[in-house]
């Protein structure tokens, strides 16, 4: 992966969600092309960490039945809608809500906002694949524990 868009994976409802956050900084490479003088967050980019969160519930879900891993790869992008631009400063509130899953294939409704007001929704589908190498496997595993370090675990106990 070239570009890691989770800060932090901040809570998981296993079945339901997860939740997370992408802060964007004028550090980003991106800004050095995406505008110069006006900076504004590509809109792809914003699909890709709302895909890599979305993703990582799946592969969490896996890791915790301990299933074969297998990688989630994403594979239709659907009703994708940008409802304002994101620039340096702004710190994206991300989730993804569980819509299906199963053994192949899984859905999610995905929103990013910025002081509860929505900047990007919409929603995305994954078909999962075997993961080639236990070095990736091993590798995934560690960018998770990074990602998940202080991650809630919720549950109808402590909603």
């Amino acid at each position: 992966m070239r570009f890691h868009l989770i800060d932090r994976i901040d809570e998981i409802y296993y079945g339901k969600y997860i939740k997370g956050t992408k802060c964007i900084t004028l550090a980003d490479d991106v800004f050095d092309q995406h505008f110069p003088g006006y900076p504004v967050f590509p809109g792809s980019l914003i699909i890709e960490s709302l895909a890599q969160l979305g993703g990582a519930y799946f592969e969490l879900v896996m890791m915790k039945e301990n299933q074969i891993s297998k990688q989630c790869v994403l594979s239709i992008v659907n009703k994708m809608k940008f409802r304002k631009g994101s620039y340096p400063g702004d710190c994206l509130s991300i989730k993804a809500e569980v819509k299906t899953h199963n053994e192949d294939f899984g859905v999610v409704y995905v929103t990013a906002t910025v002081d509860d007001k929505v900047r990007a929704e919409g929603e995305l589908t994954f078909m999962f694949v075997d993961i080639a190498s236990d070095e990736l496997n091993n590798s995934r595993k560690s960018l998770y524990n990074i990602l998940a370090k202080n991650m809630v675990v919720v549950d109808e106990n402590n909603l």
